[in-house]
Order: C-alpha cells, then structure tokens, then sequence
C-alpha cells in the first residue's frame, strides 16, 4: 500500500463500497429484525451499528500510536469485513433469543446481550475499516469522508431494489458481496492474492443471494406464534419480500371442508384474510353481519377501504349492492396476491368493473381526491398475536390521528359513514379522537354521531367496532342496529338513546377526558400526526416495575393482548438499558482505563460536552426528520432511506467543502448554524408537507430531498471542523472524541423514540437543535482553550 502521505484510487472506491455495504446490511437487518422478533427490536439495529462503530474507533485509539495506523491493519479489517458479515448473521440465527422470556428462562439474559453482540460484528470490523482509512489517510479526511458517507447514501438506497428481489437473507449477502469487494480494493495495494480471494467470494455471494432465503432462512422466534405455520411447506403457499414487509400466504383446513387463505405480515405482526366467495358475486345476498348493516343501510353507496389487505371489506360492500368500491392498499405484493397470484381463490374479486383498486398510502391518496364516499372502512388487521407483543405500539400509524379523522369528514357525503374495526381498549381514544374531529367542523352535540359494540369476552374484548356518521343517527336506526347485534350476540357498548355506557358518555362530555377513570390501562389523548403511535397503551411515566416484569414472564405471545400489558414501552426501556451498559462498558470504560492522561489539562470539559452533543444532536435531528416524513413518503422503507441517504450525502458534501473554511472560529460556528437550519427546515416542514401531501410519490420524494440538503450540508461540517481544531492543540484528546460521540449517538438513537412517544417529534428536533447549540457553546469553550485560529487548518 503506498505510504500514508498517499492514497489509492483503490482505497477510495473500497472505502466507497464497504460504506455502502454497511448501509445495506443495517437497513435489510430493520426489516428481518421486524420479521425474527418484533417491530420494537428493529430500533437495536441502529443502536447496534453505532455500537459498533463507535466500539471499533475506541480499540483503533488504544494502540501504542494511535495516530500512526499501518496499512496492514486497514487491509486486514477491510478482507475481514465479509465474513464478519456473514458471521454475524448466521450467529443471530443460531442464538435462541426469545425476549419475552426473560422473566421464565434465566438464560435468555445471557443470549439477548449475545444476539446484541452478534448483530455489532459486521459494524465493528466496518467502523475499524473506515476508522483506520481516516486515521491513516487524516490528511485527506475530508475528501475520504465525502465517500464514505456517498458510499452510505448509496447502501440505503439499495435495499429498495434489493430486497423485493432477494429477500432478507439474500440482501444480507448481497451486502457481504460489497463488503468483499470493498476489502479487495482496500487490500489491493498490498496483497494482490487475497484480493483477489475476496473479489472471487463477492462474485460467489452475489451468485448465492438470489435463492439465500430457501437454505438461510430468517429464524422466527418462538415467541411468534405464526412461525411453525411459515415453515411449514404444506401450509406455506408463497413467501415474499418487499420494502414494507414480508408476506407469507398461509392454508388452513376447515373442519366444514375446504380451507381459509390468510396473508401473514411480517410473521404475524398483522394478518389479513383473503377474500372467498362461495359463489358468483350476483349470486350472493347481502350480508347478516353487523358491518353488513351499515351497506344495507346505505343503498348503491359509494365506498372507500383504507387498507383493503386480502379483500373481505370489497366483497362485503360488494355482495351489499355498493355501487363503487375505492380499494387502497400501501403494499403492492399483497395487491399482487389478490389480484395475481391467488385471483382464482378470491373469485376475481378486483377484476369486478365496481372495483378500483390502489396501491398508495392512504392519507395522501384522499388528499389527491375530490370524491366523496357514503362509507370509509378502516378494516382491522392486525393479528392478536402483534398485539400481545405491543409491536405496534411503537408503529406509527397516521390512519387514526385528528388530522386523519378530519381527512375522512372530508371526504364523507352529507350521509355518510366511517366504519372502524380495532381491539375494544382502544374505543376511548377513537372516541376521544372522533369528538375533537367532529367538534372543530362544529358538530355541537357529538353524542348522537358515534356508536361502539363488541365481542364479548373476558376483559377488553379483542374485537371492537366503531362508527362515527356526519349526521345524527335516527333512533329507528339505531333499534335496527340494536336488533342485528342481538342476532349476532354482540353487545352493545355506546347507542345514543339505547344503551350509553357510562365510560363512553363521560368521555363526550368531560372537559378533560384525560381524567375520565378507565376499567383498564389506555391512553385516551387523541393521538396527532407529531405523536402518531395510536396504539401506545400506557405512558412512560405509568409504568412500574411489576409492568416491566409482567412483560418478561411470558412464554408464547398468545392472547396477551387481553391483558393489556405496556409491552413494546417495556422493551424499549429494556433496550435502552442495555444499550446504555453495553456502550459504556466497551467504549468509555477502556477510554477511563487506559487514555485517562488524555484529559489533564484546559479544555477537559470543554471537549466532552462538545463532542457527545454533536453525536447527540445528529442522531436525535437524523430520527425527526425521518417520522417527520413518514406521513409524507409513506412506505417505512423508502423513508428511512431518502432521509438516511440525503443527509448522509450531503453531510460528506459538506465535510468535503469545511476544508475550505477550517478555523477555530468556524469550529464553534458550523454547530451553531447546523441547528439554526435544521430548526428552519423543521419549521417549514410540517407546512410544506402537508400542502403537498396531494403530489404523487416522486414529487414528495423530491420536495424531501431538497427540505433535507441544507439541513444534511450543514450537519456534515462541524465534525470533520472540530477533529481538525482539536487535532493542533489536544491531539491526544481525538481518542475521547471518537469515543464519547459514539456513545451519545447510540444512545440517542433510542432515547429519541422515548421523548417521541412522551412528548412528540416536535420536542425530539427541538432538542437536537438545542444539543447543537451547546455543541457550539462547547466548541467556542476549547477554541479558547489553547487553539489558536493559525493552528487550526486541517
């Protein structure tokens, strides 16, 4: 390899294809996470990557010569990368993790911190690759970090061509692929032979990745209880990816005779049943059920179904005589099971000339329409065993805020109907929600607008239904209704003059329905478009310690969801903990232990506070920004990478271009200015979304680009600034500057989701920005301290 002073063509495309790689593998893991475990444990990946990273840096700055790096060392890390990759993905699944578990089987403390150990390996010898490349090449920092991060925009773009066509097995090889080859332009310049190895075993990889999911399957914990049915090859009739989800289309046989089709979501984190009619569709009478009535009710009525999944809602507003039926659904591969695949099994349901079908995120699909419907069907589909796991207490939902509910009075005609179906520990907030929408298009009296029933059963029932009308229910009606849920064996919860529960009055009339007693734990604050998790149970500050335990002593997530548990609340606070332990026993503990000298002297202070607000302050504004735009682009995927990838890109841009401008005075400056932008474009933001929320998906795309490029060039400057100004005067400090900033970004990369969920994303950017403030009063601190602005050019 040449001499320091110099730097390969080879050691900038290695270092461009290893950042890429990194990237792929940390956004497809999100995705098998979600599939593996649960929703909630997606958010380790991240703190796991950071971990890595910053776990790395710390054992390159202990060597005798921190600041000397010999090219061999950057070889050997960058040819290890692959197998790392592939190492720490097979012991993932190999490790029996079963978190729900913790409480019953002892062990599982030791393998959850495993698992966590084993998802940081690849991140570990990807973060001592690209530290060692920085390090050995510092001249050059700027230049070689505008690759890396180029080479990280582009990973996180990749995943949305690779995973649709590979799978979460073959995206994962696919990126030890780019690993590989990345090793072998880094190494090149050293050793020819091995390169040219890991050239071969990237061709091999990308040769394998295609069928990666039949002999590398994603281990499915046990926890989930659809798992034996998904392996089960009898029952498994198609398995797919896409960069929403994973879809499984799973057989039962009927006792009757013949069999139901479900879609599996995720592994069971939600599940829709495919439509079957047992005859042809003019054959067919209407419906007896008590979602049935309300298209009896409303003859020829024009219908809207947001989230139309496997097709029941279509058929039922269908064989009710609708004379229009709008089918939107967010995820094309279950559009395709329905309308493709398994076409025969649902009657060619989609290709009836009533039905339009497509596939858009809802909220931004009405925005664009001038229609107006007689029902909007908010079906629900998520399976009881996500909601054992409060997955989706930590999924956004956008469908069920005030601002959705005003979306839908929108677009109701003067009699129309919104008709939602969700667990009956959730009616208090949808009525909560429903009266603050109806309130402000000036509904006096909101009582006469809403009804609720359910399925009985022992405590809150699992199945609730909802119906909010723009006009006041006539009594006839509701006697009606009344007499089909007795026929059903329903029970009647709320109809305005039959049966008011006593709960659900309350909650209309109370001026603060926060303080209304509940028979069970639930949040009744409607939720909003900034605090978007509908299906958070319980506040942070409820939660107790018998809560915490309760979650970890359970064994197959059945029916928990009837329990109530604060479940995904407890497992964030799990993983924060552990997160916290773990960063600060393998990074700061051996910076205590052996560069402790580093800190005598000014500036001690100065230097630490400086550096973990920069790392606090990118993560928490990097993780507004993406619930930001989460509403606005829709597709979980797409979001995270056009965030990830814009602000990465442009963060190197403007690393590159902060050579230029290298002061003491500039030091303290980028800081300042970063959050002044990041708070412009955060204020400008929810404005600009919401007027364009109508533009189809490659407009919003674009508008989101050009939000986050200042933002993102001007997020990328103060770091690089800071090394450089601390590099003349305290040198010996960068090891505490690598390591201490890695610490606050994998902490704050979940501490983020916290203060999302308590106090919204409004107050998560709030707070990067202020951490970018002191981030500026720190560096203004050590420019001060023995820095002087000749000395500080890098």
């Amino acid at each position: 390899m040449a001499p320091a002073s110099q730097t390969p063509r080879t050691v900038y495309a290695g270092l461009l294809s290893i950042s890429a790689a990194t990237l792929l593998l940390e956004v497809a893991l999100t995705r098998i996470l979600s599939v593996s475990l649960w929703y909630h444990f997606a958010y380790m990946v991240v703190s796991t990557a950071l971990f890595g990273f910053g776990f790395a840096g710390v054992g390159l700055s202990l060597r005798r010569r921190p600041q000397q790096v010999p090219a061999r060392l950057a070889a050997l890390a960058a040819l290890a990368c692959a197998p790392a990759f592939l190492l720490g993905y097979l012991l993932y699944n190999l490790i029996p993790c079963e978190p729900f578990s913790l409480g019953r089987q002892p062990l599982q403390w030791l393998w959850l911190p495993l698992c966590y150990l084993a998802v940081s390996l690849p991140f570990f010898f990807s973060g001592l690759t690209i530290s060692a490349i920085l390090t050995r090449h510092a001249a050059r920092i700027h230049g070689l970090y505008l690759f890396d991060l180029a080479g990280a925009a582009g990973g996180s773009l990749l995943v949305v061509a690779c995973l649709p066509v590979l799978g979460g097995s073959g995206t994962v090889l696919a990126a030890a692929a780019l690993a590989a080859a990345g090793g072998a332009l880094v190494g090149w310049p050293l050793w020819r032979r091995w390169s040219l190895a890991g050239a071969a075993l990237a061709v091999l990889l990308l040769l394998l990745a295609p069928g990666a999911d039949s002999w590398l399957p994603v281990r499915i914990s046990s926890n989930k209880i659809f798992g034996a049915i998904i392996g089960d090859s009898q029952r498994n009739l198609y398995s797919t990816w896409n960069t929403i989800s994973r879809i499984d289309v799973v057989r039962t046989p009927l006792a009757r005779g013949g069999e139901r089709r479900d879609i599996l979501i995720d592994a069971g984190t939600a599940l829709t049943r495919l439509a079957h009619p047992t005859a042809q569709l003019d054959q067919l009478g209407p419906g007896e059920g008590d979602e049935d009535f309300f298209y009896r009710l409303l003859p020829q009525a024009r219908v809207l179904v947001v989230g139309s999944g496997g097709g029941r809602e279509v058929l039922m507003a269908l064989r009710n005589g609708a004379s229009r039926v709008v089918a939107v659904e967010i995820n094309p591969a279950i559009n395709r099971v329905v309308m493709q695949l398994m076409a025969d099994f649902t009657g060619r349901l989609y290709q009836d000339g009533r039905v339009e079908v497509h596939t858009d995120e809802a909220r931004s699909f009405l925005r664009r329409l001038e229609r107006r419907f007689d029902i909007i069907h908010c079906p629900h589909t998520i399976s009881n065993a996500a909601l054992a796991s409060g997955s989706l207490s930590l999924a956004e939902n956008h469908l069920l805020t005030s601002e959705a509910f005003a979306d839908y009075l929108e677009h109701l005609t003067a009699r129309g109907v919104l008709l939602i179906t969700r667990p009956e520990a959730q009616l208090p907030r949808l009525f909560v929600t429903a009266r603050r929408a109806l309130e402000r298009v000036g509904v006096g009296d909101v009582s006469r607008h809403l009804l609720a029933w359910r399925q009985p059963a022992r405590g809150p029932s699992f199945y609730a239904g909802f119906a909010m009308a723009r006009q006041p229910w006539r009594i006839e009606q509701l006697r009606r209704f009344a007499a089909v849920l007795g026929r059903r064996h329903l029970e009647v919860l709320y109809l305005p003059g039959i049966k008011e529960d006593a709960l659900y009055t309350e909650l209309l009339r109370s001026a603060q329905p926060r303080q209304v007693p509940l028979p069970f734990t639930a949040l009744v604050e409607p939720a909003t478009d900034d605090r978007p998790f509908f299906n958070q149970r319980v506040a942070f500050g409820d939660i107790g310690w018998d809560d915490i335990m309760g979650v970890f002593d359970r064994g197959r997530q059945g029916r928990l969801a009837l329990e109530n548990r604060p479940v995904a609340e407890a497992v964030l606070l799990l993983l924060l903990l552990q997160t916290v332990l773990v960063a600060a026993l393998f990074i700061l503990l051996p910076l205590g232990v052996f560069r402790r000298r580093a800190l005598a002297g000014r500036g001690r202070l100065a230097t630490l506070g400086a550096f973990f607000c920069l790392g606090l302050a990118y993560i928490v504004v990097e993780v507004a920004f993406i619930q930001r735009l989460t509403l606005y682009l829709g597709r979980p995927v797409v979001v995270f990478s056009t965030v990830l990838g814009t602000l990465l890109l442009f963060s190197g841009l403007g690393s590159a271009a902060s050579r230029r401008l290298a002061s003491a005075r500039m030091s303290w400056l980028a800081p300042l200015l970063a959050g002044a932008v990041a708070a412009v474009v955060g204020l400008l933001a929810p404005g600009l979304t919401a007027a364009t929320l109508a533009w189809p998906a490659w407009g919003r795309v674009l508008l989101a680009v050009a939000m986050l490029v200042p933002a993102g060039f001007m997020m990328g400057m103060p770091f690089p600034l800071l090394i450089g100004c601390l590099n003349q005067g305290f040198a010996e400090r960068i090891p505490w500057a690598w390591g201490v900033n890695g610490f606050a970004s994998v902490v704050g990369s979940i501490s983020a989701v916290v203060v999302g969920m308590a106090a919204g994303f409004r107050v998560v950017l709030l707070l990067g920005v202020a951490c970018y403030l002191l981030a500026a009063l720190f560096a203004r601190l050590l420019a001060g301290s023995g820095v002087d602005e000749r000395s500080a050019g890098t």
